[in-house]
């Protein structure tokens, strides 16, 4: 489960949708960066079958509120404000320590502490589940702002889940604590690095360039990866979202994407390509490689439109200096999406990705459980490549915002023509990787 702040609650609603049809499904290995990682913890902690763990996950998401993230009050933010600008007025000579955030994240802390049951410790939960044979492996990547690396920290028995290291990024053998957490959701600049073992960490997003790395290197033959970016039309695209200078919510917007949800596409694109490339190859001749069954899910609406119909309910001087920065001026203001944590915009988002898992509850179902939900490939037609298979998921999402009532028919037919994947063992890495 990849970043986006508050928007990680759309993540919420999909595992709503299919822990209905699914109450006790049992996920070997779950991945989560930035918010995400959020959602993978409380999953792999909760004693409960998945039914139970979504909807106290649900509770907790419609319990929060900003004020429950980072403090507002007008003390907090005017100390924090008035630092920042002694220190680059003065050149660092007056505002005392170093500016670390512009938000003190101090209740977000104790909100998961609570959540969670846990005080400095390791989370409790995740290793009983491990020992329990119910988890095989939890990874929750941040960024080593000391190193400049991509670091995975990960739960799992040792002998079934290994440690790895490629160029800039690299994983490490943890007790998951809250700190953890902590780290891989602190937006930069907006939230505080975290020390960890004598470094400072923060989101995860930021060094990940492969985000579907970690759940594949922890073994994962079949992926469901749920982003939290709106995927537009050709049309919509090539519209400008701003006439004129763009204010700086936009550019900060445009800049949160790109580390946080950009990255995500291009590597399903990828995944996706190099699939079509090795089941061109007889498995003989694969070495390592191994087709993955990657299914990515994505909103059906503008996550960003949205917020700006939430905006008034902010507190007044946080909403303030939002606006400050051209929130008010933007059809869909992408930086506010990520930092509005207000019960009424997280209930909607729950709602959303509710209704994209029912959407396409035939592919969930069919990567859950390939051969109970899907007959075998026909050997007579080789499967789409990547450019039919996103033309298919662009017209399956346009009939579902038009309410089109048979769309799960059409997702049952397109996920039935695809090739099962092979088994290879040990697992490999994928090229993109």
């Amino acid at each position: 489960m990849g970043g986006g702040g508050a928007r990680a609650a759309y993540q919420v609603g999909v595992l709503r949708a299919l822990a209905r049809r699914h109450p006790n499904l049992e996920i070997p290995v779950l991945t989560g960066v930035s918010a995400g990682a959020i959602n993978a913890v409380h999953l792999a902690a909760h004693p409960g079958n998945f039914q139970e763990a979504v909807e106290d996950l649900a509770r907790l998401w419609g319990s929060l509120t900003v004020e429950k993230v980072f403090r507002v009050d007008p003390r907090s933010l005017s100390w924090h404000a008035l630092r920042a600008l002694l220190q680059l007025g003065s050149g660092g000579l007056i505002g005392g320590a170093g500016i670390r955030s512009l938000v003190d994240t101090s209740p977000l802390r104790a909100f998961l502490q609570e959540a969670l049951g846990v005080g400095d410790g390791p989370i409790p939960g995740i290793q009983e589940k491990i020992d329990a044979g119910r988890l095989r492996a939890l990874g929750i990547s941040t960024s080593s702002y000391s190193t400049g690396r991509s670091v995975t920290w990960i739960a799992g028995s040792p002998g079934v889940v290994e440690e790895w290291e490629r160029p800039l990024r690299r994983s490490r053998r943890a007790e998951i604590t809250v700190e953890h957490v902590m780290a891989s959701a602190a937006l930069p600049l907006f939230f505080e690095a975290v020390e960890i073992e004598g470094e400072w960490y923060g989101d995860g997003g930021i060094r990940l360039a492969s985000p579907l790395s970690p759940v594949i290197h922890l073994g994962a033959h079949r992926i469901l990866a749920i982003s939290t970016r709106f995927e537009r039309t050709a049309e919509e695209a090539a519209r400008p979202d701003w006439n004129g200078y763009p204010p700086p919510a936009h550019i900060m917007g445009q800049l949160t994407n790109a580390i946080f949800l950009d990255l995500l596409d291009q590597d399903a694109w990828r995944t996706e390509t190099v699939n079509h490339l090795l089941r061109k190859l007889p498995p003989g001749e694969r070495g390592d490689f191994k087709v993955l069954e990657l299914l990515t899910l994505r909103p059906s609406r503008d996550l960003g439109r949205l917020a700006g119909d939430f905006e008034i309910r902010l507190p007044g001087l946080f909403r303030f200096l939002l606006r400050g920065l051209g929130t008010g001026e933007l059809k869909s203001p992408d930086i506010l999406s990520l930092l509005l944590f207000e019960h009424g915009y997280l209930t909607r988002l729950m709602e959303v990705g509710e209704r994209d898992g029912e959407a396409r509850m035939g592919e969930l179902t069919a990567i859950i459980d390939p051969e109970g939900a899907r007959p075998p490939p026909s050997q007579e037609e080789p499967p789409p490549d990547a450019l039919q298979r996103a033309r298919q998921r662009r017209l399956r999402r346009r009939a579902g915002e038009s309410g089109v009532a048979a769309g799960n028919e059409s997702v049952d037919i397109s996920v039935g023509s695809q090739e099962t994947p092979e088994r290879a063992s040990p697992p490999g890495e994928s090229p993109p990787d």
